[in-house]
């Protein structure tokens, strides 16, 4: 009640006004297919202005007069419209590069930029058509990958599962598809993602200043949408490739005499063969190795203020070696969201989602084998309303409710085998975010967004939770600088839907843009950002098999605050724009494992963990070509992400295995004719942190490793060039030919560095006692080609 009796207020304050005024709103969409197009910028004079939200929908509140209303969208043509205001009016435009002229409609080139003038910072949008003319390791276009080429963007290595940004841990990214979540977005391992270029329309990072519509992460947001479908006509891709073919199909839906249809379909699908070539390696031929991906979308108006939407995502992995070990992982989602122009300043949508995230792990061998499965479930509610109060100012408010149901592992024999079967308890909570996000232009060169996020977590039953001699799980001794497990007394029982532990989190966000001429500006932004789910790994990179837990009676929540100052400018009549930005981010209560975890098999994870405090800051450069046969990029960041973490590294700040000091990417898209097109990216990275053995001893007639301290010595440097062409068909035709070679000069980038007993001298095998470092590295050189045609 008194979040509402607020926000009553602050409207009472912005929503005073001195004179007559109208409305001009509609929805913009893609002249060729007729789908919304997000974030078009709608300027009503020389100052103000408006954007589209997700769903092309935009509303400008005006003085009474005549406007000349520029439409700008990049990799679009610019519409000016001359309009009279002199009521509430509804307009809607089609972009498109080569639209016909209409009457009173002019096509020039877009005259601002809006990197310099948005109060958004930190923040990169890109679109799948971007995506796809960058090279591709075995032809398959990759969003992470393409997302891993930005300034404070990185991952631990070729391989990995998730992304980091700014220090953050891959658990830290919250990644949104039609706003639902996806909990692991790698297919491979970490080789591919789980996302369909061709099913994308586009995607948002949000790397700081992050708004606060957006709540439970605490490094980066990854808001993605899918296509809606064409509503015009049928149409449909095709594209097969060395390990991997893909379809998609779209078209209206109940179309009549009218040129589109009342709504529209999309439905993509995409497998890999990958699998079919392990036989021709004696290392593999054992291994079975495969994935799929489903996407669909379909959307129906049903009439001109309301439409319904419904998206989905369904897609496995499978890994298996024979007699030994199998594994299957994958997400499945599901959105149902309605969408209501309520009047012409008010615009409702409300969401509800569904989100799973499963994996079973197989042991093969014989005599013992079982499954192992575990999962986590989510249902989330989001009602958000918005409201364009005036051309100066917007506000969204909202609320989003999360039930979660954690399912840490069952245990089940197979083949008949003597494995006692066994189930941890089921865990379950949820989560809810209150918020209130205003953007407010105070003076021509000022511009406000700001707001705070309310939210609450509470572990719930049904659940037995262990009470610990001490009163907590773990005990630090500092004498031996070692963790000791405590002894368990006894169990409190809460029966179903009982509170078991709630926490709460006031989340204010804020970033200003101080317009210092027409082509320059600085910003600057703080967001404080709370998460109530831990993903517990020992490993370097995050798996599909670490395990998500939820806080709790011994897992407190995690919080950060982070600040960052940028400064932004166009350069060349909009050729080029430069930015750079320095940010600071304090983390507090992050979780790490403590020596010697096991973390696969423990139903009392939080015996296995500690959790201590975490700071990144750093400086990011990046500098755009936007205009011309050669686009593209340069990018660098230097940055530095450190934890500590009592009884971990002597109780000292160590690097967290994400830190990487240098970062250096340059992305260039070259096209040369109407049939040829190229790209290529090269990459350079300081080494990761790792952890080798300072030395060894033996114990018990075993050769065992000496550790000291955490991440404290570094991997090589890690550089790769890749390259690509692209043949479009001739006049007529229809499919194209995609030509990319990956990592051109065959460097063997090190993923890791183990070490081994030398165990062979002269080609016989005899005990040393020596020692050897050996290079995991996974590809050289990789020549792809995929042919892609459309009907």
């Amino acid at each position: 009640m008194k979040l509402y009796v607020g926000i009553l207020f602050i409207l009472s304050i912005i929503t005073v006004q001195a004179q007559e005024k109208h409305t001009l709103s509609g929805y913009i969409k893609d002249k060729s297919s007729g789908e919304s197009l997000w974030g078009v910028n709608v300027i009503a004079g020389p100052t103000q202005g408006t954007t589209t939200n997700d769903y092309g929908f935009y509303s400008i509140t005006l003085e009474e007069g005549t406007y000349t209303v520029t439409v700008t969208y990049l990799g679009y043509g610019t519409i000016e419209k001359e309009i009279v205001l002199d009521s509430d009016k509804k307009f809607d435009f089609e972009l498109g590069e080569n639209s016909a002229q209409l009457d009173e409609v002019v096509i020039k080139t877009n005259k601002s930029t809006k990197s310099v003038r948005s109060t958004e910072m930190s923040v990169v949008a890109l679109s799948s058509n971007t995506i796809k003319k960058l090279p591709t390791v075995l032809g398959e276009p990759d969003l992470l990958k393409s997302i891993q080429l930005l300034p404070g963007v990185s991952s631990v290595n070729d391989a990995a599962s998730g992304f980091n940004v700014r220090g953050g841990s891959a658990d830290q990214n919250l990644i949104l598809l039609d706003d639902a979540v996806i909990y692991n977005a790698s297919h491979l391992f970490g080789f591919f993602s789980v996302f369909n270029t061709d099913a994308v329309k586009d995607l948002k990072l949000y790397k700081g200043g992050i708004p606060s519509i957006y709540g439970g992460r605490l490094s980066s947001v990854l808001d993605i949408k899918q296509k809606e479908g064409n509503l015009k006509k049928f149409n449909g891709e095709l594209g097969i490739g060395l390990i991997s073919s893909k379809a998609l199909i779209e078209g209206p839906i109940a179309k009549g005499d009218n040129e589109e249809g009342k709504g529209s379909y999309m439905l993509a699908g995409r497998t890999s063969y990958i699998g079919l070539f392990a036989p021709l390696s004696e290392d593999y031929e054992d291994t079975k190795v495969s994935f799929y991906d489903i996407n669909l979308k379909a959307n129906y108006s049903l009439n001109k203020n309301n439409r319904i939407f419904l998206s989905g995502y369904f897609g496995r992995d499978n890994f298996e070696i024979e007699n030994f070990l199998g594994t299957t992982w994958g997400n499945a989602s599901g959105t149902l969201r309605w969408t209501s122009v309520l009047n012409d300043d008010l615009f409702l949508q409300a969401s509800a989602i569904f989100s799973n995230y499963d994996y079973n792990l197989d042991n093969l061998r014989s005599g013992s084998e079982f499954r192992w499965n575990s999962n986590i479930l989510n249902y989330n509610f989001k009602p958000r309303l918005t409201w364009y109060i005036n051309s100066d100012t917007t506000l969204k408010t909202g609320v989003d409710y999360t039930y979660y149901n954690f399912q840490p592992g069952e245990i089940n024999p197979l083949k008949e085998s003597s494995v006692t079967p066994e189930k941890f308890r089921e865990k379950f909570g949820t989560e809810i975010g209150a918020y209130v996000d205003l953007k407010q232009k105070i003076s021509d060169k000022l511009s406000l967004q700001y707001g705070f996020r309310v939210s609450n977590f509470n572990r719930i039953g049904k659940d037995l939770i262990p009470i610990y001699e001490t009163g907590s799980p773990l005990s630090y001794d500092a004498t031996q600088d070692i963790y000791t497990e405590n002894q368990v007394i006894g169990e409190t029982a809460y029966d179903s839907g009982k509170t078991i532990k709630d926490f709460y989190g006031f989340e204010p966000r804020f970033s200003a843009r101080y317009l210092i001429n027409d082509n320059s500006s600085l910003k600057v932004s703080y967001n404080r950002m709370y998460q109530y789910l831990h993903l517990i790994s020992n490993t370097t990179s995050a798996t599909p098999l670490d395990v998500w837990a939820p806080s709790g009676p011994y897992l407190k929540p995690q919080y950060a605050d982070q600040v960052a100052l940028g400064y932004f400018k166009s350069l060349k009549d909009n050729t080029y724009d430069f930015n750079a930005e320095v940010y600071y981010k304090s983390m507090n209560d992050v979780t790490d494992f403590v020596d010697g975890a096991d973390l696969l098999f423990t139903e009392s994870i939080e015996t296995e963990v500690a959790q201590g405090e975490g700071r990144a800051y750093g400086l990011e450069l990046q500098i755009n070509k936007n205009k011309g046969k050669l686009t593209g990029w340069l990018s660098y960041t230097l940055a530095r992400s450190e934890r500590k973490v009592l009884g971990i590294n002597n109780n000292d700040y160590y690097f967290s295995n994400n830190d990487q000091l240098h970062e250096l990417n340059l992305v260039g898209m070259f096209k040369l004719n109407d049939r040829w097109e190229f790209g290529g990216n090269f990459v350079f990275g300081s080494g990761k942190p790792v952890t080798y053995p300072t030395g060894q001893y033996e114990q018990n007639g075993l050769v065992v490793a000496d550790y000291q301290n955490r991440n404290g010595d570094r991997l090589p440097s890690y550089h790769r060039l890749d390259l690509s062409a692209t043949l479009h068909p001739k006049k007529g035709k229809k499919g194209k030919w995609i030509f990319s070679l990956a990592n051109v000069y065959n460097r063997q980038n090190a993923a890791s560095i183990y070490f081994r007993e030398i165990s062979e001298v002269n080609g016989i095998e005899m005990p040393t006692g020596d020692t050897e470092a050996v290079k995991l590295s996974y590809f050289g050189i990789v020549p792809s080609v995929t042919y892609q045609f459309k009907f």
